[in-house]
């Protein structure tokens, strides 16, 4: 009896790659700073929990999630390693975190106040400086007053600073002038007696182009999924973890030209025409996820029409030994013949690492190791 998925469409994730990546990202840092190997958006859509046992065992120090509900569920995976919640939810859900041992970023003194009353002990706290993205954290002039005002609540303990810089593909310049914003917080805290433990600036464009900025600790997020943009090289190889996104045939059927009520078809059919239906659809991301084409026998088959809610259709009139239980490979390589994820990217406007967060949550990962 066949153990693959119920319904046969799944992502195929390598694992040695993830655990590649981790180890070159020690490479580049040195033993000496600390890998937040981030997992947020369910670990980029590979699966937080399965992606955060790999980077563990290959060498991050903490694990870093942008979801605290996320966090909840690492620990009840059994995941015992740090886990650092970037800020993503409301001071009532101070209780919950610190009864999943989760260390909490803070952005303003009313979630401080909420883990304060919450905590019973001792609780470890980071908290975000805007240095540049202007979205979440508290803006670098601000940092220091709003940070010993937190260090006058009853029971919390700084852990460290975090930021999430603004990368472009330009010059240092800008880059220097966000680290100088976030070490300034740093030197002023200092001065005045304020320890910070942990320096976290340097994400995956700070740590494949910029060296100085990694402080005593980073926190890569793509590139431990292999994912590195246009224009990026990296300075050691990266492998992608993402193998393939692939589905079978589930059915074939033969279509001829319609004699009537040929312009209401759901389709062009002007020739006899070789139809094979696979079980993936919109609901799993799919109008986002293909390149107009799949690979059926090492050969290409043009998608035809758009994605339903649960199913696609490919026309496979030119592989005419085509059957039901071919496997369908979506991204991905079959024989000669490759579709990787830039060009699906590409075609649909994504960032590299919006592909993978866009399968859906029904399609099953599946996970490969040597």
């Amino acid at each position: 009896m066949s153990s693959g998925p119920a319904r046969p469409t799944l992502l195929e994730i390598d694992l040695d790659a993830a655990a590649h990546n981790v180890r070159a990202v020690r490479q580049l840092v040195g033993p000496e700073r600390k890998i937040f190997a981030v997992i947020k958006a369910g670990g980029y859509g590979f699966g937080a929990a399965e992606m955060g046992t790999a980077f563990a065992r290959n060498g991050a120090d903490w694990l870093a999630v942008a979801d605290l509900s996320e966090g909840i569920r690492l620990r009840q995976h059994g995941i015992s390693t740090p886990i650092l919640v970037y800020p993503n939810s409301l001071p009532g859900a101070a209780a919950e975190a610190l009864a999943h041992d989760l260390v909490p970023t803070f952005v303003d003194l009313d979630s401080a106040r909420a883990y304060s009353e919450a905590a019973s002990g001792p609780c470890d706290f980071f908290v975000k400086v805007d240095v540049g993205l202007e979205r979440l954290g508290v803006p670098a002039e601000q940092a220091v007053k709003t940070i010993r005002a937190m260090l006058d609540l009853p029971h919390l303990r700084l852990a460290g600073l975090c930021g999430h810089p603004h990368a472009d593909s330009g010059d240092s310049a800008y880059a220097d002038w966000q680290l100088g914003r976030f070490t300034s917080v740093i030197d002023e805290l200092e001065a005045q007696g304020v320890r910070v433990p942990v320096r976290l600036l340097a994400a995956t464009p700070f740590v494949l182009r910029f060296p100085h900025t990694y402080l005593n600790a980073v926190d890569p997020g793509r590139m431990l999924y292999g994912v590195i943009m246009p224009g990026e090289t990296p300075p050691l190889p990266l492998r992608p973890a993402l193998r393939a996104l692939k589905t079978h045939v589930v059915a074939l059927k033969e279509l001829t030209p319609r004699a009537r009520f040929a312009d209401r078809a759901p389709f062009p059919v002007t020739a006899p025409m070789r139809l094979g239906v696979v079980p993936i659809g919109s609901a799993d991301g799919m109008l986002w996820l293909n390149a107009g084409r799949v690979l059926v026998r090492g050969r290409a088959a043009p998608i035809v029409s758009s994605p339903s809610l649960e199913h696609t259709r490919i026309d496979l009139t030119g592989i005419p030994d085509a059957a039901v239980g071919d496997e369908v490979v979506i991204i991905g390589r079959q024989g000669e013949l490759e579709i990787t994820p830039a060009e699906v990217a590409s075609r649909h406007g994504l960032g590299l690492h919006h592909v993978a967060t866009t399968v859906g949550p029904r399609v099953a990962r599946v996970y490969l190791s040597a």
